[in-house]
């Protein structure tokens, strides 16, 4: 049973010890139908800690891994409601959530992104008699849910087996419609509640929150890679135990590390456009410094950026779009344009950073305007960046495109190369 027990508790010395010696029984015992979580569970330091009244992952300064447990309160959990927890610690440490950048520092929308994580990780654990859904003492769920959510009216579109971002997202759109509302992130994550609008104006009595601590989370490289090689090392030993073929691909996908998009983009302009040498005087020469006139590149190619501004398209990602351009302003020069059902404004040089643009249009999307002013004007390449959601366009003749889409999302055609914006990388 999830229960609170305060800390001011009269706690029998030899209580305290059983608990934790049926904590340390527990672990051991996993190895029988749960060998993954256990040994995952073996990479970290035990701390017992009174008074939490949960669990939590900590990540040290030299990337080890502290798991911190309230021994009294989890051993008024059931063997199946510990084990849960156990399973759901675990599976936050290896799809890094502990370890990369958080989805969000700021303190009121740090219980988002914490509630974003546990129903990401509650997707993905498997029910059944000897791993169950703790439970407080009146019965109800303890923790985060997607089948709960989904019986809020306001919440029927959620969808199940999402990642930590997509729930991270939604969760985002619903507080601007002002489906959620309510305190903030105290540091205490067991106590990040969402009050859930029922329609009525006041929050729904449904508590949605963190089920453990996501309080000793850090970005930490050293510490990514070690879960890296312990997942390496179990894939090598078919170690997973009962785990499902479909977790087992989705823990292996989170090991692999996502490439930086921004990169990719300069490194595809520079790999297709011609550029001529111009000696100046205004930069050193690499051998003799400015003893001798150094050479500046001088572009000769012209690129096309058009930004699909359709109604599909959200401002979030628009403004994402907007840190695209601004990138490439310090590579070459290149023409911009905006664009849905049909061409919304001229191609313009696109020269200097901008902090917004007013993005014109919001109706349908089709690719073909764009493509046929790529073909009329001899365009080198151009860069499309789009939510994909239209027809199929013809093939422009001659010029290279570049697809810039959202994670998830992908082009009408099988041509051209394709960049994901990977948000919070």
């Amino acid at each position: 049973m999830f229960k609170e027990i305060p800390f001011d508790a009269k706690i029998d010395p030899k209580d305290l010890v059983k608990a934790e010696k049926r904590f340390e029984w527990m672990i051991g015992f996993l190895i029988c139908q749960f060998k993954f979580v256990h040994q995952v569970l073996g990479m970290m330091v035990k701390i017992p800690k009174r008074g939490m009244n949960t669990m939590g992952v900590s990540v040290t300064p030299d990337g080890r891994f502290q798991l911190y447990y309230d021994p009294i309160w989890s051993n008024s959990l059931t063997d199946a409601e510990l084990t849960y927890i156990f399973y759901h610690e675990i599976l936050h440490l290896v799809m890094h959530h502990c370890t990369k950048r958080p989805l969000s520092t700021d303190r009121k929308d740090k219980r988002l992104a914490n509630v974003a994580h546990d129903l990401a990780i509650n997707e993905l654990i498997p029910e059944t008699t000897e791993c169950q859904r703790p439970r407080d003492e009146t019965g109800k769920l303890a923790g985060t849910w997607v089948s709960e959510l989904k019986k809020q009216k306001d919440f029927t579109d959620i969808q199940e087996k999402q990642t930590s971002e997509w729930y991270w997202d939604y969760l985002r759109k619903k507080q601007k419609e002002g489906k959620i509302g309510g305190g903030q992130c105290d540091g205490d994550c067991k106590n990040c509640k969402l009050e859930i609008s029922d329609g009525s104006g006041d929050g729904d009595p449904m508590d949605c929150k963190c089920m453990d601590d996501h309080g000793g989370w850090a970005e930490h490289e050293v510490a990514a890679e070690r879960i890296k090689a312990k997942i390496k090392e179990i894939a090598r030993n078919n170690s997973w135990g009962n785990m499902s073929q479909g977790n087992i691909e989705a823990i292996m996908a989170a090991q692999v590390k996502k490439i930086n998009w921004r990169n990719k983009i300069r490194v595809w302009f520079g790999n297709h456009s011609w550029g001529t040498k111009m000696s100046t005087r205004k930069k050193p020469n690499r051998r003799t410094g400015f003893m001798h006139p150094g050479f500046k590149k001088s572009y000769v190619d012209k690129y096309l950026v058009a930004a699909d501004t359709s109604g599909s398209v959200d401002d979030e990602l628009l403004g994402e779009w907007i840190g695209v351009l601004n990138q490439l302003v310090e590579y070459l020069p290149i023409d911009f344009m905006q664009f849905d059902c049909e061409k919304q404004t001229d191609p313009r040089p696109f020269d200097r950073r901008r902090l917004q643009l007013e993005f014109k249009g919001r109706g349908g999307t089709d690719f073909q305007p764009v493509i046929d002013l790529v073909n009329q004007r001899h365009y080198r390449g151009v860069m499309i960046l789009t939510d994909g959601q239209a027809a199929a366009p013809t093939q422009p003749k001659g010029a290279h495109v570049l697809w810039v889409l959202p994670t998830g999302m992908n082009p009408p055609v099988d041509w051209g190369e394709r960049v994901y914006l990977e948000k919070h990388a």
